[in-house]
Formats: structure tokens, sequence, C-alpha cells
């Protein structure tokens, strides 16, 4: 008895010939091909003219019987895959309609062949089929990878594009109201909405662009551009409902400055000078990310510090003391101001009530602040930050 092999070697010249049939009705196949296509979503009314779906139908088919005929592949014997698939991704057609129009191709040929068949040639189709599925298969993986990179392309072009307008918007010409308008129709967000930003050491760019990538995933924005010794990040913001913001999910654990729910696009640059100045004010040890609420103390002292000296002067007189002596003073203070009553701060400290009050008094009489009196409490607040 004849083995499978065999029984398709000896079918092989009269699938050839019933494949050559097929070859000249491929104006036939064409008009069954577009029928057939309109059912899918993609193609119906869509970016693709019938002139152009027609040609590529005709070349498709013919290359597909051409590889079936040769026992070869479509990607051996020609460049259409690569070329229908960036096509098809300029022209914005979704993915799984293209793959799913280019499947049709096997079920038009194969209804073709088999309509126009004798009763003879079935078990012939039926020794041949996989061959002509495969060749339809390997067309379909070709046009789809080449769709795909060149997806891959149009949105890192669309990136560095972005990145471009981002760069502006933080740069000394993105304020005026007509640049704003601009940027946000670059960006794909409404120049009025609400924006949180977030500013962070250089060191946390690999985080943020990987965020940026996962909620790209999930239809989510979140804009990354890197500056030199830090990365700001940008996304819209205010979720309804009073859900909370994906993106602060996905940069948990990031240590930097967030400026949350800023009035529009044109606040977003001022927002992030702000973030930066909380960014800069963070010590090494700490994780997560900080609003100006949580860090205004330290921010104000670091600017004063910076123009005015304010820390040094005010609080010269603490440097005349021996350091232990300077510690407990500086810590019964900061009790007082975290708390505002002896008592508590005493019983923080596990000291007498009285003690508070003349470290208290010690205090005021090195630096000229009495911190029971609420303008002075908030001078020294800001000193000891």
């Amino acid at each position: 008895m004849k083995d499978l092999a065999d029984r398709r070697r000896e079918s092989l010249p009269r699938w050839r010939e019933l494949v050559s049939a097929m070859t000249d009705e491929v104006d036939a196949l064409v008009a069954t091909f577009l029928e057939r296509v309109d059912d899918i979503a993609g193609y119906r009314a869509g970016p693709v003219s019938e002139e152009q779906l027609q040609e590529s139908a005709h070349s498709s088919l013919a290359l597909i019987l051409s590889a079936v005929a040769t026992d070869s592949t479509t990607t051996q014997l020609s460049s259409l895959p690569g070329e229908l698939g960036r096509l098809r991704a300029r022209q914005g057609v979704p993915g799984e309609d293209l793959v799913a129009a280019v499947q049709l191709d096997f079920g038009v040929i194969w209804s073709a062949m088999l309509s126009r068949a004798r009763d003879s040639d079935m078990a012939v189709l039926a020794l041949h089929v996989e061959n002509l599925w495969s060749v339809v298969d390997d067309y379909a993986r070709a046009v789809q990878q080449s769709y795909l990179e060149e997806r891959a392309l149009m949105a890192a072009a669309t990136r560095d594009e972005q990145l471009t307008y981002l760069a502006e918007l933080l740069g000394p010409a993105g304020r005026s109201p007509r640049n704003v308008q601009n940027i946000a129709r670059a960006l794909g967000v409404d120049a009025d909405a609400a924006f949180s930003v977030v500013v962070a050491d250089a060191a946390a760019s690999h985080q943020a662009h990987r965020a940026a990538a996962q909620l790209s995933t999930l239809g989510e924005q979140l804009f990354v551009l890197n500056q030199p010794g830090r990365v700001v990040v940008m996304w819209p913001a205010s979720r309804p409902g009073g859900q909370p913001d994906p993106q602060l999910r996905q940069l948990q654990g990031m240590a930097g400055g967030l400026v949350p729910d800023v009035a529009g696009l044109g606040a977003v640059p001022g927002a992030a000078a702000t973030a930066f100045e909380i960014c800069r004010t963070l010590r090494p040890d700490e994780n997560g990310l900080v609003t100006l609420a949580q860090a205004w103390t330290r921010v104000t002292k670091s600017q004063l510090d910076e123009r005015h000296g304010f820390s040094d002067a005010l609080l010269a007189g603490l440097g005349t003391v021996p350091e232990p002596e300077r510690e407990v003073i500086v810590e019964t203070v900061r009790a007082y101001l975290a708390t505002g009553s002896l008592s508590a701060s005493a019983e923080r400290l596990y000291c007498h009530r009285n003690t508070v009050l003349n470290r208290l008094g010690r205090f005021q009489k090195l630096t000229g602040l009495d911190v029971t009196v609420p303008d002075q409490a908030a001078v020294a607040l800001v000193a000891l930050a």
C-alpha cells in the first residue's frame, strides 16, 4: 500500500495543473476577494481606496499561486510582503484587519479550486491543501512582520517629534498662547486640561521611560524628557471619579518632586521649575514623589540660603556652643515646632516640661527666635528644615 508521500508525489503534476488554472483566473479571484474584504471593518470605507485594494489583491494572489506552483515561499520570490505591510501601516489599517484580509486569500483560492475541480481531483486537493495554506500563512506572517516594524518606526518618529515639542514647551519660547496650542496639538493633548509634572534625578530616566512604554500599551500618555542632570515627566491628570492616575502607580518608588493638577499646558514649565526645586532638596535616602506641601520648608530654605545666606546668618549663634549641646537644643526646638506643646514635646523627648522650656530659652538667646511666637516659629521652621 502506498504511503502518503508517494501519493503526494504521484498527484503533484495534477496539483500543479489545478494551480496553473487558478493563475489564469486571477481577475476572477480578485473580484471574489473584493466582495469578501468588505466584511472587514478596517477596509470598509477605510483608508485604502478600491483601486489600491484591487491592485494589491491582484499582486498578492498572483504571488501566492506562483509560490505554490514552484514550491517556494512568497518572500523568496518577491519583496511584495514587506512593501504591503509597510504601506498598510502608513495608511493606518489596524493590524488584525490586515492579517484577516491577507488570510482571505486562502479561502478565495481554495473555494475557486473546489468549484472547478472534477470529482477525481478531490483526493489531489486534499493531499496538497496544506501546501497552499503554508504559503498563505508564510505570506501573512511576512506582511505582519513588516507592518509591525513600520509601526515601530512610525511610533519612534512620533516620539522624537513629541520630544522636540516638549523641549520647546520647557524652553523660553514655549510660553506664548499660540506656541502652547501648537505644542498641545503635536502632543495630542488638550491645552486647557490639568497636568501633573515630576522632576527627578537623571538616574531615574530608565524607570521613567520604562513606565512610559508600559503605559503606552494601556493607551495612557506619559511624556518623558531628559535634560542635563534631571528627567522631566508629564501627563494629563485628574481621572474621572477621583480615581488615582495610573501614571502615579507606574512611577511609584521614584524619588522626585511632584506638582499635581497644574491648570493648563502653559503652566507646565513653571510647575517643572517648582518640581525641580523640590527634587534638589531630597535627601539621598528618600524614596517616592514629594509635593510642595510636604517640602515647602526645605524649598524655601534652599532658595533663601542661596540668595541671602539665610540659615547661616540666623543660626550662627548655635555654632558658639559645643556640638552635643547644639544637637540637644535643635532636637528640642524641632519637637516643639512639630507639636506646639511643651508637654507633648517633653513626652516625646523623655524629659521634664521645664527642661523643654529652658532649651527653648537657650535657643532664643543664641538665635533671637522665640519659637512660642507663631511668626518667629515659622522662621525657625524654615531655618532648621
